[in-house]
């Protein structure tokens, strides 16, 4: 993996763009505790306080030929490896908020922003856009945003606990060679909140309330509304907790 530390930058995620031209690495990284104008889904902006936290990208380019699937494959890989790594550090009550959330005691710690190139109008790499909310302990008017010491009382050694993160992702391309997209959406359910108990949502201008069944792609979702299966556009919907 080749591996770059910028001391401040917009987005890891543009500059990555950007300097995979000139790399031919099958897994770029490219990282920062100071990310000025960080991109979330929907144009939103991922507001860090520098050097707090950790904002990170990855170049992916798949080993294996890349299947119809793999987009939706590797939404839920990348969200099963953070669940797992923040596992490893004992951070509690851990859950996927669908589709890019990562939520420990019901508050957002981390987001994903995955984003694909084409050539000659087939996917030829993915860029894994990533921001762990890690020392931060003010958040403003977020009031469902959280870190791992706000969670934890830990003040974390955020040269550590960056390199550890990144080296969990080292064998992402192993990890999506290996296991099927069934294995990793079964391990992915298991996780994601809202499959144990109907939650409120805002679809279309309208409230209301529903039970996840399936997940179908990565902008579709399958819930349980009164006594009707409906699937459902991430556009159109939105969770209210």
């Amino acid at each position: 993996m080749k591996l770059i530390k910028l001391n401040a930058i917009d987005s890891t995620n543009e500059y990555i763009k950007k300097i995979k031209l000139f790399s031919s690495d099958s897994l770029i990284c490219v990282y920062t505790f100071n990310q000025t104008m960080g991109k979330g889904r929907r144009a939103n902006i991922w507001s860090s306080e520098p050097f707090m936290n950790l904002c990170v990208s990855f170049c992916y380019r798949p080993s294996n030929e890349i299947s119809d699937d793999f987009s939706f494959k590797l939404n839920m890989l990348v969200s099963n490896k953070i669940l797992e790594f923040l596992n490893q550090n004992k951070i509690p009550n851990l859950h996927v908020k669908w589709p890019n959330d990562i939520l420990s005691d019901k508050k957002k710690i981390a987001g994903i922003l995955i984003e694909s190139s084409m050539k000659k109008n087939k996917v030829s790499d993915y860029i894994v856009g990533i921001g762990l909310n890690v020392n931060q302990f003010d958040f403003g008017d977020l009031k469902q945003a959280s870190s791992l010491k706000k969670i934890t009382k830990i003040n974390y050694d955020l040269h550590k606990i960056s390199k550890d993160f990144i080296n969990h992702f080292s064998n992402i391309d192993e990890d999506a060679n290996n296991y099927s997209t069934d294995q990793i959406k079964m391990n992915y359910l298991n996780n994601l909140y809202g499959t144990k108990s109907f939650l409120n949502y805002a679809y279309k201008g309208e409230k209301i309330k529903g039970k996840i069944i399936d997940i179908k792609s990565t902008s579709s979702i399958e819930l349980l509304i009164g006594k009707n299966l409906k699937i459902l556009d991430s556009h159109d919907l939105k969770l209210i907790y």
